[in-house]
């Protein structure tokens, strides 16, 4: 009876650990969403340490540092996620913002449109794009990615264009 119990114990830990890494993982989303990237960053920390692989959090620490502006640790956690995924679009995304933040504005087209290929709806990569476009005076090249954006998701991408911002969209 003894032994049955330490079973059912010894098999509940996993599900703990999970809940408990999920729990952090939504904390953590939840305050970035918030602007606390200070306690956000500490629990992606966390995370990081339990699940240095998992891209969520590897995206996730990237952006964290492209808000505060470190940009050197935003480029490495997006490099670690492309490395871990090579097929991660956001990855090449938040690569990009990096690029574009440095003024290196075709090191971020290349990385935009390479996130393009790799996932065609992905409507940040679209906007992110068109932001690079416009700082490197390329209009026609702009206006055909915000086209684009409204191929695939038409209301919201009006409501870019009434309310424009060039601010680079990191992904979670």
């Amino acid at each position: 009876m003894a032994s049955s119990v330490g079973n059912v114990a010894d098999s509940t830990e996993p599900t703990k650990r999970m809940l408990s890494f999920q729990g952090l993982a939504e904390l953590a989303h939840r305050e970035y969403q918030a602007g606390d990237f200070e306690a956000a960053e500490r629990h992606c920390m966390q995370l990081w340490r339990q699940e240095p692989d998992n891209t969520g959090v590897l995206l996730l620490l990237s952006s964290i540092h492209f808000q505060c502006r470190r940009l050197d640790r935003s480029a490495h956690f997006s490099t670690l996620a492309i490395k871990q995924n090579p097929l991660l679009a956001e990855a090449y995304s938040n690569l990009g913002n990096v690029y574009k933040e440095r003024g290196q504005l075709q090191e971020a087209i290349e990385h935009y449109r390479h996130a393009l290929r790799l996932k065609p709806d992905f409507i940040d990569g679209y906007i992110n794009l068109a932001a690079a476009l416009v700082a490197a005076g390329d209009m026609e090249g702009a206006v055909q990615a915000y086209v684009s954006a409204l191929q695939y998701n038409p209301v919201s991408k009006i409501l870019m264009v009434i309310f424009p911002s060039q601010k680079p969209r990191n992904i979670v």
